[in-house]
């Protein structure tokens, strides 16, 4: 019984000849001997036998669908040949998807908070990109406008202020991941506001929708036990200065005395009442404002740091 080689072509357009140029981008064959295929795009199969390899000869069918073949989605597929008493079964992956693209800080991070990371004022970035299927051909990498370039090594970039990395990968068949955008915000400490936090009214007692955000507080510092934090709250300008002094203090210790319920040590809190002394708007003494414009003042701020030695 003879022994049969199988091949594949995969075509970005319809070919003058059959034996068109292979498009290497569309087709992989790993380590494992496990054939990878683009979904959705053209494919064409043929046979030889295994003692006369360069007598390639398309696949015949009565299926008009065979040869381009196009597999509709991700995921396996079989193909089976028959010829006379001969039957050939080939497993086909299909791959429909791009690789998944992630950042990582292996030197210079403070913390993480939701889309954004945190850094010290040189840091050092690696792209972590992971194919399920075909596996990742290369990853590509930006920082701010700048076009994209193959990642060879970690990225290091030493500045100050905030600015935009972007990565994305491609597989070995072909496919496009998304791209991954991280906006990355360099300084020695940060301070940031949290929305909703909130307070009852001439009161410091903190309201109940305003725990979810502070637990999401109190799991940065879990997570990062070396950094420290000192709460800052703010107060409009209605009512005396020494009113708003006094209840902002009081307001600030009690996200403190909250967070310290949550198993944060008391010497990496610091609570800072600043009354209506540091306005973000024009809202100031005497100035006519909607009530809008003093809810932007009545805030709660964190600014995160890593202790002197």
């Amino acid at each position: 019984m003879s022994k049969w080689q199988f091949f594949i072509l995969t075509l970005s357009a319809f070919p003058l000849s059959l034996f068109a140029q292979e498009n290497v981008n569309n087709v992989f064959v790993n380590d494992k001997g496990e054939v990878y295929v683009k979904a959705d795009a053209p494919v064409y199969f043929f046979i030889s036998p295994e003692s006369q390899p360069d007598q390639k000869v398309l696949i015949p069918s009565t299926d008009s669908a065979a040869n381009p073949m196009y597999f509709d989605g991700d995921g396996r597929h079989y193909l089976v040949y028959e010829s006379g008493k001969e039957k050939v079964r080939y497993l086909i992956w299909a791959d429909g998807f791009g690789p998944k693209a992630s950042l990582n800080v292996t030197q210079g991070l403070l913390f993480k908070y939701k889309n954004r990371i945190y850094v010290e004022n040189k840091a050092t970035f690696r792209a972590a990109v992971t194919d399920t299927k075909s596996g990742v051909k290369q990853a590509f990498a930006a920082t701010d406008d700048l076009p994209f370039i193959p990642i060879i090594s970690e990225l290091t970039v030493e500045r100050t202020g905030e600015y935009t990395i972007k990565l994305y990968g491609v597989d070995n068949v072909g496919n496009t991941g998304d791209t991954a955008i991280y906006q990355i915000i360099a300084a020695p400490e940060v301070t940031f506001k949290v929305d909703n936090i909130y307070f009852e009214t001439a009161s410091a007692r903190i309201i109940d929708n305003s725990i979810e955000n502070l637990n999401e507080i109190a799991e940065i510092l879990k997570n990062y036990p070396e950094l420290y934090v000192e709460i800052k709250a703010h107060a409009d300008v209605r009512g005396s200065s020494d009113y708003n002094m006094e209840l902002s203090q009081k307001r600030a210790q009690s996200v403190v005395n909250y967070l310290s319920s949550k198993g944060i040590v008391s010497y990496r809190l610091k609570a800072k009442g600043y009354g209506d002394s540091q306005p973000v708007n024009e809202c100031t003494k005497g100035v006519s404002c909607p009530d809008s414009k003093h809810r932007e003042n009545r805030r709660v701020e964190f600014r995160f740091y890593l202790p002197k030695n």
